[in-house]
């Protein structure tokens, strides 16, 4: 069970790391005119908001407070002054009046679907751009950059941190170009109308500035640790449901239900928090902005101050709206800055995948040759005879501890050898060594008397089976499975080697064939029948070298029997390696090796073996005799064979 105490929270940089986001904008250069065409229009849309606008009202105000109108034809007539930036007057009639400010709206509205449209554009771009680097960076890592990272650490980075940098990277930069735009136009249309009053609600800038930054800051950091409770909590909860049966099993019904609750409380306490401040944050600037607007109406309504306080009624309402559209864009800014500075970590952990050093590379020469693994050149490849020598091979994880010692084996091709061995004595490692997910870190492994590294990633793994103890079906249909063995088998050849396995007649037997679609993990199939099925896409893929891995060692031992005659069709006429559990599976083998912490300790034939009566004997003996008495002939059956 998850407790509290293991549970961190993630911290903020303290510091906006621009190159990170620069690197991220030139990763999307090709669409970055999407960006600059919504960076234009969120300007043009400030312009409107902050100068034409406001400024055209004013006027219109003012014209209607000095000119009863009595008749439709002097209301044509009427002459509306504008006072607009920077000193410029002109005087209008109604219609074409009318007709700007309406103009003016209807391109607003039309900006505002264009700055939308191609802000959401962009973002989509780069969240693509950055999910296709970060999937291909993926599939170039090396095995132990996984034993490093878990697979729900890559998924946020490449889900929900892509995503957020996406808008970041558009809403986010288009609504900081719509604050600076808005401010900037705000602060010139006040200073064209009035110099004094524009100067007394500039005046208030520095402390709302130095206000709002403050409070965005504590209620990101507030709602950041609400939000981490939230995620501990989700932990927690996938965490009880996948131990549903140890839960019920050891009767901790009531202390799961009593963390859990514990857990709640301190998100509701944690959320109270963050909302308190957003709470007392809004009233403060309502109040800052109430008072500079009292003011504002208390010295226009004064008839004994200095004449340059004189405004009219349409100026004062002016410089009203001007109070609540100067303080908008610095909360926005704030908003804008938390959200990139909260983003940020995100951010550096996604660039700190695409920088992740992929151990396992081939030489320019050899990919020049055989091409990599995105752009194989496969009319270079050839089949393996399948002759492997391991060669003083030696191999430790990244704790330094080695796990295989000096280890030389010569496996003839056609040869099927058989590893066992307690869990931990290097079995599948070696089998991971082969396979080139991992490289000795000592010695060196020869496939047809050539070092192996000279044939190439995609070109190696071409020539290699490899079925793993737990099957694997992708949530496709059985043929769709079956073609990744052999991306272009016909179905006579998939239904050829399903026949060989012994599965081709359950398939047939559905009602859609080949073509039925499979659930995630395989759907309703049971573990024999997925396993047969990885049985034929490995036969399909016609390997050179195949490697079992504990193949049947994830279903009884009535299915292993069945399971084993589909094995023997495998290993026919190539080069196997089986890591087998159940050691009833590899009677037969050409050679037998049991390993223990990373050597061969014993290795023989099955006969030579048992005649030893050593530890592969013992080991034998005691599941020999766990076996029933079918499974027991069945097994003798095997032995007899020559």
């Amino acid at each position: 069970m998850a407790g509290k105490s293991g549970f961190q929270e993630e911290a903020l940089p303290d510091k906006l790391n621009l190159k990170i986001w620069f690197r991220f904008l030139a990763l999307a250069k090709g669409d970055i005119k999407h960006l600059i065409k919504a960076i234009v229009t969120s300007i043009f849309i400030a312009f409107i908001d902050s100068s034409l606008l406001p400024l055209f009202f004013a006027g219109a105000i003012d014209t209607a407070s000095k000119l009863p109108l009595t008749s439709e034809a002097q209301f044509l007539d009427v002459l509306i002054h504008v006072k607009f930036l920077f000193g410029i007057q002109f005087d209008l009639n109604v219609l074409p009046f009318f007709l700007i400010m309406v103009g003016g709206i209807l391109v607003r509205c039309v900006l505002i679907y264009i700055n939308f449209y191609f802000s959401q554009i962009f973002a989509m771009k780069v969240v693509s751009t950055l999910r296709r680097t970060g999937f291909r960076k993926v599939q170039e890592l090396s095995f132990s950059y996984f034993d490093r990272n878990s697979a729900g650490w890559l998924i946020a980075r490449m889900q929900g941190d892509t995503s957020t940098i996406g808008d970041i990277l558009s809403s986010d930069v288009t609504s900081f170009f719509w604050a600076i735009g808005n401010l900037i136009f705000s602060l010139i249309s006040m200073y064209s109308v009035n110099f004094v009053y524009a100067s007394i609600v500039l005046g208030a800038l520095p402390l709302v500035a130095i206000m709002i930054p403050f409070f965005e800051r504590t209620i990101l950091l507030r709602h950041r640790i609400a939000r981490n409770a939230h995620s501990h909590y989700v932990g927690f909860v996938a965490e009880t449901i996948s131990g549903a049966k140890t839960i019920k099993s050891l009767s901790l019904e009531e202390k799961s239900s009593a963390e859990a609750g514990d857990i709640i409380e301190d998100i509701r306490k944690k959320r109270v928090r963050a909302l308190r401040v957003n709470a007392f944050f809004s009233p403060l600037l309502d109040l800052i902005a109430s008072g500079l607007t009292a003011l504002i109406v208390f010295l226009s309504l004064r008839n004994d101050l200095p004449e340059f306080f004189v405004i009219t009624p349409a100026i004062t309402v002016l410089f009203i709206s001007f109070v609540s559209a100067i303080f908008q864009p610095l909360v926005s800014l704030s908003e804008s800055f938390s959200e990139i500075m909260a983003a940020q970590a995100g951010a550096e952990k996604v660039a700190q995948l695409f920088d992740a050093e992929v151990k396992i590379v081939d030489s320019p020469e050899v990919i020049e040759k055989y091409g990599d693994i995105f752009n194989p050149r496969k009319e270079n490849f050839v089949p393996f005879k399948g002759e492997v020598e391991f060669k003083d091979v030696s191999f430790h994880y990244d704790n330094n501890i080695e796990v295989i010692h000096p280890f030389n084996l010569k496996i003839p091709e056609g040869t099927n050898i058989a590893i066992v061995g307690e869990t931990g004595s290097g079995k599948t490692t070696l089998a991971n060594l082969l396979c080139r997910f991992y490289e000795p870190t000592g010695g060196e492994i020869l496939i047809d008397n050539k070092p192996y590294r000279e044939y190439g990633i995609p070109y190696l793994r071409s020539q290699i089976g490899y079925v793993q103890q737990t099957p694997h079906l992708f949530p496709l249909t059985i043929a769709e499975n079956l073609r990744y063995g052999k991306e272009n088998a016909t179905k006579e050849e998939m239904e050829e080697a399903c026949r060989k396995v012994g599965i081709h007649d359950f398939i047939a037997s559905l009602p859609e064939g080949y073509d039925t679609h499979l659930g995630e993990g395989g759907g309703s199939l049971s573990q024999g029948q997925k396993q047969l099925i990885c049985f034929a896409r490995a036969l399909l893929r016609d390997p050179s070298i195949l490697i079992l891995d504990e193949a049947t060692s994830s279903v009884d031992t009535s299915t292993e029997a069945y399971l084993q005659k589909a094995i023997d069709e495998l290993l026919k006429g190539r080069t196997s390696i089986t890591i087998a559990h159940r050691l009833s599976t590899i009677v037969n083998s050409s050679l037998i090796l049991f390993m223990e912490n990373g050597s061969i300790l014993e290795k023989g034939t099955h006969k030579e073996l048992m005649a030893k009566k050593g530890h592969y004997y013992e080991l034998y003996q005691s599941q020999f005799e766990l076996l029933s008495i079918d499974m027991q002939m069945e097994v003798r059956n095997r032995e007899n064979k020559d």
